[in-house]
């Protein structure tokens, strides 16, 4: 069950902070000594108590049947991850059918060539999550679908590894006028 509920937390984190960072709910350098103020600490402070509710009532529910339901932990993580694929792919449209406001302290069609990795990963991971929906028996008695799933998410994980560096070094994390 552990595995099934760490799998459950790191879906669920990696839409956290997705929000955060989609979202801007994040202290800029100059402002770190005082943190967050007024209505986006509030929404910080809301997505977490949301995150965390959510997190411990799935493990809470999947802990009090008498047999591991197993079709809704799927569509538990399933649901996360599409928030999560959602917003990837919010912040990584064109400008010009953007919905967010994914630079604040840039022109309105300053976007990056690396926004376009978060597209790509979206796409990986998409068709990574396949394997483990449409699993089928191993193939010579050795090589099933989730022992796939495993050899393509690795590198898929360096993939979108090096798209949060590149993400996080963009001047538009240290300066903020929304």
């Amino acid at each position: 069950m552990l595995d099934y509920f760490s799998a459950a937390l790191a879906i669920l984190y990696a839409l956290y902070y997705t929000a955060i960072r989609v979202f801007h709910l994040y202290s800029t350098p100059g402002k770190l000594a005082q943190g967050l103020t007024g209505p986006r600490q509030r929404r910080l402070y809301t997505l977490t108590c949301l995150c965390s509710v959510a997190f411990l009532g799935h493990i809470t529910y999947l802990n009090s049947l008498p047999r591991f339901d197993y079709t809704y932990n799927m569509a538990f993580n399933l649901l996360i991850g599409l928030a999560h694929n959602l917003l990837w792919i919010l912040y990584s449209s064109p400008s010009s059918l953007s919905l967010l406001p994914r630079f604040p302290s840039r022109a309105i069609f300053y976007r990056p060539a690396f926004v376009n990795k978060a597209f790509i990963f979206v796409v990986l991971t998409t068709a990574a999550t396949a394997l483990e929906l449409f699993d089928f028996p191993p193939w010579a008695l050795t090589i099933d679908a989730h022992a796939l799933w495993h050899l393509v998410t690795a590198p898929i994980a360096y993939f979108w590894y090096n798209f949060l560096v590149e993400d996080s070094l963009d001047l538009s994390w240290r300066e903020y006028k929304l």
